[in-house]
């Protein structure tokens, strides 16, 4: 028999054997690839869910130093740095959360930790019967958002507030949602704003 990449697979995926039922979120990876929104977005979310962004304990973990200041997040300044804490649990992130929910119409947000947080939202685009391919976008427009917002005060000790990163998640919504093809050609920023769920589903 001649040696392939494919026989070698096969070969390695016969001897697998499951430990215990199979994960919920083990789909989360296919969701994302589907998602209709640019590539490198998609890469960030991939990097996301494998906790494999250089936030501040993955840095130190590497051997990289950073001192007791540098290292809080730069949205509290309490806690140090670490993906679940600066994108779900701080209490400074929940606030920009909580507006993003009131705006989709979401109740209130329970997970703090990546994944779960992740499929706590897709689950509440799915029931409000929102297009496959823009299921997520919200989701993905905000830790995208919060990722800018850290690396511009961390960086370049650039000013925000919660109101504008707010704004500006809606607005990469608004952006991404029309990536592809347009089922609404004479949509504007601010009938949008004002209804998004109306112009995803």
């Amino acid at each position: 028999m001649e040696f392939s990449v494919a026989s070698c697979c096969n070969f390695y995926l016969n001897l697998h054997i499951p430990f215990g039922p199979p994960n919920i979120h083990d789909g989360v990876f296919g969701i994302l690839w589907k998602m209709e929104v640019p590539y490198k977005i998609k890469a960030f979310g991939w990097r996301l869910f494998l906790d494999r962004l250089p936030t501040v304990d993955g840095l130190v973990y590497r051997g990289m130093a950073f001192s007791i200041d540098n290292s809080k997040c730069v949205l509290c300044g309490i806690v140090p740095e670490d993906r679940n804490h600066f994108f779900f649990g701080c209490l400074v992130g929940t606030k920009i959360w909580s507006d993003i929910a009131f705006w989709i119409g979401k109740g209130g947000i329970l997970e703090k930790e990546c994944i779960p947080h992740f499929m706590e939202w897709h689950s509440f685009f799915r029931s409000r019967k929102i297009i496959d391919s823009k299921l997520d976008v919200v989701w993905l427009a905000t830790v995208w958002s919060f990722w800018l917002l850290r690396n511009g005060v961390r960086f370049r000790k650039e000013a925000w507030s919660i109101n504008n990163t707010v704004w500006n998640i809606k607005f990469l919504v608004w952006k991404w949602s029309f990536c592809g093809k347009i089922t609404h050609p004479n949509y504007s920023f601010y009938d949008f704003s004002k209804d998004p769920l109306f112009f995803l589903s």
